[in-house]
């Protein structure tokens, strides 16, 4: 989020606080029973944006006159915004606000989107931040989606209509978003109004907190005041947050948490900080839904254009011209959110290589702290309204039209590696030439902050690049990062003799009020580790649990609320032996992208070759691919487990028996998963049969028996692996010699059996003459 241009703001009195209502079809009833249930002296402004025809005249303002005393007008270019007044969007307008006045513009041609929702809520998100409501009624197709997600994420309190909507398109892909804090009929949306205009406090607090986090100096603070920065009232909150979701936030700007809190106080009813504790401890779904307000996740495509341009127009061809060929570019995005930037710089590195004739794989590692969000980015799937920065050009190459958006193509995606990762805590990758890590330490102190920067100096090569927000620095740390253009905040990493080292992560007993222990996220188990991540302080393989190792900071077990220590050191022992138990397993998703590991899989799977990549058909053994791929593909289309057996794989000259199972799964946001179990199994050996007691002749017999013997050896050789590759080379001519005599004595009976044959019919042919 970018902080406001000017300053001078601070004097002046605080903005009216601005509700913001879209709508599309149906719009009209929903906005007519919302005023008629409204009081007209709120102390609110209200912004009515309505998808309009832009050849006919709006009557709007005529008609909604007539259901409140407010003031309702058709907007004009720069009317300031007064409370206690309504506005509404005239006909083939945009139209956005600032600094309390509205400004219009007319609306662009076609084939651009027109998204004038969207597009009014983000203007009021950066402008008035706190002071500001958003609501979605009736309409078709997602605008006003991302709209809301900046209100949200601004501080800002959105709503949307709920089963009433004559048109459910807009309110249900708000809500799937996740970006709506209540879903109420238009009556009670209208009533929450009237309780959220009458506390003044509330708006007061929230108008000082940005002020607070506005004017907040950027410069660094003696260790001591650090200690003791964290505000009395907000420590309760971060005990109890570390101690259900694990993460620390005290070391966050206190007056970005506080501007959160008092945002989630608002939507219950509640006036004091204390309150609001005693609620979380009651109500431990709140905690997760307060984490997830706490990671302010706010991004777009090729969002802050001038640097993106510096980037794919000046940066990124240099570096990849400086590359020998099949030496990978490597590229790490630390809080990388729903994927938009991700996906951005993959397209500007894929349209720099158009004009190299080397070979440069790319590697793109994409973390973050939420798994909520790691599971959006993967799946690669966005609407129209967050393809406005997206040109045509770019839209037709690098995406998909799907139904209902648009989803990242596949050369694209396989570039990209997304897990969750938490910056400050677990160890980072190493040999990349860029890391872009771009407004997340504006809402950190400064002691995160050096502890970020001196990562990032630790993971690049010495010719790497750090690219950072327009509102952050690299601060204290110049001796480690120049900056090379003034213009744009994008850091050279300096080699002056200054040693890269690892920042430690103290955690000593002393020091446990500073260790995050294992998150709990909604939906998800609780024991189970901090989700993992492939790193270079963790080494990529698959066997032994190794391929997803974390420092043990990282996988200290999760504190329960109501239990001891000494059952915690219970419990940690307990899951210690359980897990040399755990069977091999792997959970993906439908484009068979690894997603978790469990167990000891080096049997089975194996890193490929080549570019870093988690597909499982490409780590898998040969001779497991084309099973997994039916079964999985079985799973997937009937919902039901699929299980393939007696399956053989050869490993270092060693045949190993194999089963598979695939069950299918699903993820809190609905994502169908596979989880995938491998089983090595020793084959039981087959009882064998005795010969007949009364054979028909002693040669047949003999030939009976031999060749049965054979065929036992092979098949028990066969099923337990002792043969070809576990025998010696006796056993291997001892078997050969008796097949041989076998298939001789075999012949030898079937032509004495073709000899009696013959002989009866000669018989039968000569007269008086009669066989048995």
């Amino acid at each position: 989020m970018d902080h406001p241009d000017s300053a001078q703001q601070h004097t002046e009195q605080p903005p009216v606080p601005i509700v913001a209502i879209g709508a599309s079809a149906g719009g009209l009833e929903a906005i007519s029973d919302l005023l008629q249930n409204l009081s007209p002296t709120t102390g609110l402004a209200f912004v009515y944006i309505q998808h309009l025809s832009p050849a006919h005249p709006s009557q709007l303002s005529e008609i909604l006159s007539r259901l409140t005393t407010m003031p309702v007008q058709e907007a004009q270019d720069r009317m300031p915004i007064e409370a206690n007044h309504v506005y509404i969007i005239p006909p083939n307008k945009n139209m956005e606000v600032i600094d309390g006045v509205l400004s219009l513009a007319t609306r662009r041609p076609k084939p651009a989107l027109h998204l004038p929702i969207d597009q009014f809520f983000v203007s009021l998100a950066e402008r008035q931040r706190g002071a500001s409501i958003a609501i979605v009624l009736s309409g078709t197709a997602n605008d006003g989606t991302v709209g809301l997600k900046a209100i949200k994420a601004h501080g800002g309190i959105t709503f949307a209509q709920d089963e009433t909507a004559k048109f459910q398109g807009m309110p249900k892909a708000a809500q799937a978003e996740g970006v709506v804090d209540k879903v109420l009929s238009p009556k009670e949306i209208a009533q929450e109004l009237d309780w959220l205009s009458r506390q003044e406090e509330l708006f007061q607090q929230t108008a000082l907190v940005e002020i607070q986090e506005e004017v907040q100096p950027d410069v660094e603070t003696s260790p001591d005041s650090e200690v003791v920065s964290t505000p009395e009232d907000l420590s309760e909150l971060f005990k109890l947050l570390r101690k259900v979701v694990g993460v620390d936030f005290s070391h966050y700007k206190t007056a970005t948490i506080r501007r959160r809190v008092l945002r989630r106080m608002a939507l219950y009813k509640l006036t004091a900080l204390p309150d609001y504790t005693d609620y979380l401890q009651k109500h431990p779904t709140e905690v997760g839904l307060l984490y997830n307000d706490l990671l302010i996740n706010v991004t777009s495509f090729f969002r802050d254009t001038d640097t993106m341009d510096y980037l794919g127009q000046e940066l990124l061809p240099r570096l990849l011209a400086a590359k020998p060929a099949y030496e990978p570019f490597r590229l790490w995005i630390p809080a990388c959110s729903t994927g938009e930037e991700v996906y951005s710089l993959a397209i500007l590195l894929l349209e720099g290589l158009d004009n190299l004739d080397n070979y440069i794989p790319i590697q793109i590692f994409a973390t973050d702290l939420s798994e909520r969000v790691i599971v959006r980015a993967r799946l690669g799937v966005y609407t129209a309204g967050q393809m406005a920065n997206v040109s045509p050009k770019r839209l037709k190459r690098f995406f998909v039209k799907e139904e209902d958006g648009y989803r990242i193509s596949k050369i694209v995606r396989d570039l990209c590696v997304f897990a969750p990762h938490n910056l400050f805590v677990d160890p980072p990758f190493s040999r990349l030439d860029l890391v872009s890590c771009r407004n997340l330490l504006i809402y950190t102190d400064t002691s995160l902050q050096r502890r970020a920067i001196a990562t990032f100096h630790y993971a690049l090569t010495p010719t790497g690049y750090l690219v950072m927000g327009k509102a952050e620095t690299v601060g204290a740390s110049m001796m480690l990062f120049t900056q090379i253009v003034k213009s744009y905040k994008i850091y050279a990493r300096k080699n002056n003799g200054h040693r890269s080292m690892l920042p430690m992560v103290e955690h000593g007993a002393a020091d446990n009020e500073h260790i995050p222990a294992p998150r709990r996220e909604l939906g998800l188990s609780a024991n189970r580790p901090t989700p993992e991540l492939p790193t270079p302080a963790s080494r990529i393989t698959t066997g032994q649990n190794t391929f997803l190792n974390r420092t043990k900071v990282a996988t200290t077990p999760t504190v329960s609320m109501s239990t001891t220590s000494h059952s915690d050191d219970l419990d940690l022992r307990v899951d210690e032996v359980l897990s040399r138990y755990i069977p091999a397993s792997v959970v993906v998703n439908k484009d068979m992208e690894i997603l978790r590991f469990r167990g000891s899989t080096s049997l089975f799977l194996e890193p490929a070759p080549g570019k870093v990549s988690f597909n499982l058909l490409k780590m898998a053994r040969p001779e497991l691919v084309f099973d997994l791929r039916n079964a999985i593909s079985k799973a997937f289309k009937s919902g039901e487990p699929v299980a393939k057996t007696e399956l053989q794989i050869l490993v270092r000259e060693q045949i190993y028996h194999v089963n598979i199972n695939a069950v299918p799964l699903q993820s809190a946001n609905q994502e169908p998963l596979i989880l995938v179990l491998f089983e090595e199994v020793i084959p039981a050996l087959r009882p064998r049969t005795p010969p007949r007691s009364t054979p028909k002749s002693p040669d047949q017999a003999t030939g009976r028996r031999t060749g049965n013997a054979a065929r036992r050896y092979e098949v028990d050789a066969g099923r337990t692996g002792s043969w070809p590759g576990r025998t010696s080379v006796g056993q291997r001519r001892n078997y050969q010699f008796q097949r041989r005599t076998a298939k001789y004595q075999r012949g030898t009976g079937d032509q004495q059996r073709r000899n009696s044959i013959q002989q009866r019919r000669t018989a039968n042919h000569q007269p008086g003459v009669a066989v048995e």
